[in-house]
């Protein structure tokens, strides 16, 4: 089994070797696009939160006028949502243009913290193939150009050898690419949702403060 996997180890070199010097910038996007996608994981799963029953028992403590309480339930939740709701509820007292100010405020640096590193993902994901793209192009040229050299005697072989070689680049981009532009997306999703949540739940629970005012 080692040894095997030692083989495997010895073919990807040597299939990175001939990728040529434009592999180098495509395996060091990939180790970016791992990293930066490790970070996202971890950032959105600290920003969730159980928002169903969260905000279940948060409008009933509000119904109930239990502000303190309602205060110390967000709190002591992790999560964006319920530092909105902490928000909202200390803030109650103002006018509701002055809490949805504050909220607009507070949404766009949450969205901020949630978008940051996914443009990165999205630069990643378009740029690979054309850097692989690129390698092929300029594998393809020095291929042609030792075809020129050998004064039309050409060796099948060699000519194979050449284009599979310059076409290793192409194909290492779209590995490294289509991964990264699906993440992306998906990334782009969780953000969407984030912020549809902050405003359509924080707008309820101003209008439920609002009623209970009445």
């Amino acid at each position: 089994m080692i040894e095997s996997t030692l083989q495997g180890i010895e073919l990807s070199v040597n299939f990175l070797a001939k990728g040529g010097v434009f592999i180098i910038p495509i395996v060091a996007s990939s180790l970016i696009a791992v990293a930066l996608i490790i970070d996202r994981l971890w950032y959105y799963h600290r920003a969730r939160c159980q928002i169903t029953p969260l905000y279940a028992r948060l409008t009933d403590l509000v119904k109930k006028d239990q502000i303190p309480e309602a205060l110390a339930l967000c709190e002591n939740q992790r999560g964006i949502l319920p530092r909105v709701f902490s928000l909202v509820l200390r803030n109650r007292d103002r006018s509701e243009q002055d809490i949805e100010k504050l909220i607009s405020v507070a949404g766009t640096r949450e969205i901020q913290q949630l978008s940051k590193h996914v443009r990165g993902l999205g630069i990643i994901g378009h740029v690979t193939p054309l850097m692989g793209l690129l390698g092929t192009v300029v594998g393809m040229v020095k291929t042609f150009m030792q075809i020129a050299d050998l004064s039309g005697h050409v060796n099948p072989s060699l000519l194979a050898g050449g284009i599979w070689e310059a076409l290793l680049t192409t194909a290492a981009g779209l590995t490294v690419a289509i991964p990264v532009v699906i993440i992306y997306h998906y990334f782009e999703g969780i953000v969407e949702r984030f912020a549809f949540q902050m405003k359509n739940y924080s707008l309820e629970l101003i209008d439920l403060l609002k009623d209970d005012r009445v």
